[in-house]
């Protein structure tokens, strides 16, 4: 008869491997990387059925394979791991108030002004992971987050109607920070078909960083929060509001420069 005797350190080490399998499989939860998994896991048991039935060949080729396995993993999930890294790296001790209200009933107001008008938008609420590296893009700008502004930049005659708004939080509410961005495409296949450019470059943002986006469709007026490369449902200005302050909950607040505190 076996003996099984696990320590408290036994525990620990179980303890921690299954949290680190639960967080990966929320992590992948609803992407291509579920499907590029099961093709793993799939490669894994013709492997080990090679083995078990002396298929020769099979195993040496599926030896090769599994020789840069780490490699392979790597290149697959790039995004999912990429992703993880940057919520790692983020300070859990770092201050996080409730949003202001002012800030949610100027994004929902902005928003549905666009809706009211018919016309397009792409408005990014920077978060925990840094976007500067997009502003080369576009136009980089520092300016309170007001309906007027957003309406302004969006408005097809103007200038600047193309791409996405960055915005973040500061003492104040909200700035928009950049303009006219344009933003990294999902694939095609990550967004249904009946939904365009913007949604595609929503997505795609959401699959690199943290940062929530709304959606503002010309097409159909509908309005769509992604989140984690995930689009959700068409959501009406309660519903948007209720949505944006969840997620925004522990938003740091950015300091603003001296000479900005003086100035409105």
């Amino acid at each position: 008869m076996m003996n099984w005797q696990i320590g408290i350190w036994d525990a620990v080490d179980i303890a921690v491997v299954a949290v680190v399998v639960y967080f990966f499989l929320r992590l992948i939860r609803g992407t291509r990387a579920v499907q590029m998994l099961i093709g793993v896991a799939v490669v894994m048991l013709t492997y080990e059925l090679a083995r078990i039935f002396g298929l020769f060949t099979v195993e040496w080729m599926f030896g090769h394979f599994f020789s840069a396995f780490m490699v392979i993993l790597v290149v697959l999930f790039q995004q999912e791991i990429r992703r993880a890294l940057m919520r790692v790296a983020v300070n859990p001790l770092a201050s996080g108030t409730e949003p202001a209200v002012v800030m949610l009933e100027i994004l929902v107001e902005s928003t549905f002004a666009l809706v009211h008008r018919g016309w397009g938008g792409l408005i990014v609420i920077e978060r925990e992971t840094g976007l500067r590296h997009l502003y080369d893009s576009g136009v980089e700008m520092d300016v309170p987050l007001r309906p007027d502004v957003i309406q302004t930049l969006f408005c097809p005659d103007a200038p600047m109607h193309d791409g996405a708004v960055i915005m973040t939080r500061d003492v104040r509410g909200g700035r928009i920070i950049a303009a006219r961005v344009l933003l990294p495409l999902a694939q095609a296949n990550a967004v249904p078909g009946d939904f365009g450019t913007r949604h595609r470059a929503a997505v795609g943002l959401s699959e690199e960083s943290d940062a929530l986006v709304i959606v503002v469709s010309e097409e159909t007026g509908d309005v769509h929060l992604v989140e984690e490369g995930q689009l959700g449902e068409p959501l009406g200005s309660q519903a948007l509001h209720d949505a944006l302050a969840a997620r925004l909950s522990t938003m740091p607040v950015q300091k603003l420069p001296a000479q900005q505190e003086s100035n409105p």
